[in-house]
C-alpha cells in the first residue's frame, strides 16, 4: 500500500541529485574537460580541438523535455546502478515537472508570493482544449519513455498475470491510445447520451477489444479477461467478503460474462427510465444469484450470503457485546433473517400503492418488534435499532396516515 508513496518520495529526494548529475561534471574525470579560469594559468594554451565535450544539460521544470534529453537522463540514472523502479520514478517526476510550467501558464496560477489572488482560477474554453492536448502529450511522453507512476508490481501482476513484458507494454499503449480517442469524443462538450456519441463510443470499444484479441493468444486472452473483463469485476463484487476459491471463480466466470453481454453490459449505457433500469438490474441480479447457487451449491451459497450480509455481521457484533446466551443470539438473528427479506420484497412490489406498502411494512415491523422485545428487553431493543436494526427502525416509522373518523 505504501510502496508507491515511498518510491515517489525517493523520486522527489533524488531530483536534487539528478540536477547536480545533469549539470556538473567532476574536474579531471575520464572523457571530460575541467573548466577553469584562464587567468589562473597564464602559460596554458587551450587545445584547439578538445577530445570531447561535456554533455548538454538536461532542462528540469522549465519546458517539456525532448526525447534525447529523457534518454540522456535515463542513461545517467542507470549508470548509478539505481533500481529500475527508482529510475522510472525519477523520470516520471522530472517529466511531470517539465510539463507543469506549461500547465500553470494555461491555468494562470498565481505566484507563491501572490497570496491575495484566488488559486482556483478556471481556464477558459480555449485553454481547456490546450490543457487536454497537454495532458495527452504528457501521457504520450510517459508511455514512450516507459516512465509512469505504476510502481506497484503486485498491482500490475494482478492486472496482467504472467503476460510477457512486451505484450504488457503493447496493452498499455492500446489503453492509452483509446483513452485519447474516447476523450476526443466529448472534447467539444457534446452530449454523452446522444445516439451518435453512444454509437461512436460502442465502435471504439469494439475496435479496442479487437486490438486486444489480435495481440493475445486465446489462453492469454482468457487469463486477461479473468482479471479485467467487466463480468470479472461484477463477479468479484458479488463474491465480496466470501472466501471463494480460484476454481469457483473460473467456473462462474463464463456464465457471468454471457449474462452480462446478453444484457448489454459491455455497451455504453442508454437513457432509460428509473423503473426500467431497476427491473433490468434486479433481473440480472437474480440470474447471477441462480448461477452462484448452481456452481457453489446450497451450503457454499448460504455462506456467501452470510459473509456479505452487513446487517447480520453488525447484529452478531451487537449481541456479542451484550454477552447474551447463545439461544438469545440465535433468536435475534432468526427474526432478522425472517423479516428483513419480507420488507425488502414489499418495497419491490409495484402492484401495491405507497400507502398499502407502508401499512404492510408497519404490520410486519410490529410483529418483529414484539418478538425482539421479549428476547432483548426494552433498553437493549432500542440499542439494537441503532446497531444492526436499522431495517426495523425505518419500517416502524412507515405507518400510513390514519383514516379520519366519519
Amino acid at each position: 500500500m505504501f510502496r508507491p508513496l515511498i518510491l515517489a518520495a525517493l523520486a522527489v529526494s533524488l531530483l536534487a541529485n539528478v540536477w547536480v548529475l545533469t549539470r556538473w561534471t567532476p574536474p579531471g574525470a575520464s572523457g571530460t574537460r575541467a573548466v577553469s579560469n584562464p587567468a589562473d594559468h597564464p602559460a596554458a594554451t587551450p587545445p584547439t580541438a578538445p577530445a570531447s565535450q561535456p554533455p548538454a544539460p538536461v532542462r528540469l521544470g522549465t519546458q517539456s523535455m525532448t526525447p534525447a534529453e529523457i534518454a540522456t537522463l535515463r542513461a545517467r540514472l542507470e549508470s548509478l546502478g539505481l533500481p529500475p523502479e527508482i529510475v522510472r520514478a525519477v523520470l516520471a517526476m522530472t517529466i511531470h515537472r517539465s510539463f507543469q510550467k506549461r500547465r500553470e501558464a494555461l491555468l494562470r496560477v498565481p505566484g507563491p508570493d501572490e497570496y491575495w489572488r484566488n488559486q482556483g482560477q478556471r481556464a477558459d474554453p480555449a485553454d481547456q482544449t490546450a490543457l487536454r492536448e497537454l495532458d495527452r502529450e504528457q501521457r504520450r511522453v510517459l508511455r514512450e519513455s516507459s516512465a509512469d507512476f505504476d510502481f506497484d508490481d503486485a498491482a500490475e501482476r494482478r492486472q496482467f498475470g504472467g503476460l510477457p513484458a512486451d505484450k504488457v507494454t503493447q496493452l498499455k499503449r492500446i489503453f492509452s491510445d483509446y483513452s485519447d480517442l474516447e476523450e476526443q469524443l466529448y472534447a467539444d462538450g457534446s452530449d454523452r447520451g446522444s445516439s451518435e456519441n453512444r454509437n461512436r463510443a460502442a465502435l471504439l470499444a469494439k475496435e479496442k477489444r479487437a486490438d486486444i484479441e489480435r495481440l493475445l493468444s486465446p489462453e492469454e486472452l482468457l487469463n486477461y479477461d479473468l482479471r479485467n473483463h467487466p463480468a470479472a469485476h461484477r463477479l468479484r463484487g458479488m463474491i465480496g467478503q466470501f472466501a471463494a476459491t480460484e476454481a469457483e471463480f473460473v467456473a462462474l466466470f463464463p456464465s457471468f460474462r454471457a449474462a452480462l453481454e446478453a444484457a448489454g453490459g459491455n455497451e455504453p449505457r442508454t437513457r432509460t427510465n428509473i423503473a426500467e433500469a431497476r427491473r433490468s438490474r434486479e433481473a440480472l441480479d437474480q440470474q447471477f444469484d441462480a448461477e452462484l447457487l448452481r456452481v457453489l451449491g446450497s451450503q457454499r451459497f448460504a455462506e456467501l450470503k452470510d459473509a456479505n450480509n452487513h446487517l447480520l455481521q453488525e447484529t452478531r457484533a451487537f449481541t456479542a457485546s451484550l454477552n447474551l446466551p447463545p439461544q438469545a443470539t440465535t433468536e435475534v438473528i432468526f427474526v432478522q433473517q425472517e423479516f428483513s427479506p419480507k420488507l425488502s420484497a414489499l418495497d419491490r412490489d409495484r402492484d401495491l400503492t405507497a400507502n398499502e406498502r407502508d401499512a404492510r411494512a408497519y404490520a410486519l415491523a410490529k410483529d418483529a418488534r414484539d418478538r425482539l422485545m421479549r428476547v432483548l428487553g426494552p433498553e437493549n431493543f432500542e440499542a439494537y435499532k441503532r446497531r444492526g436494526g436499522a431495517w426495523l427502525g425505518s419500517a416502524l416509522n412507515r405507518a400510513p396516515p390514519s383514516t379520519p373518523a366519519p
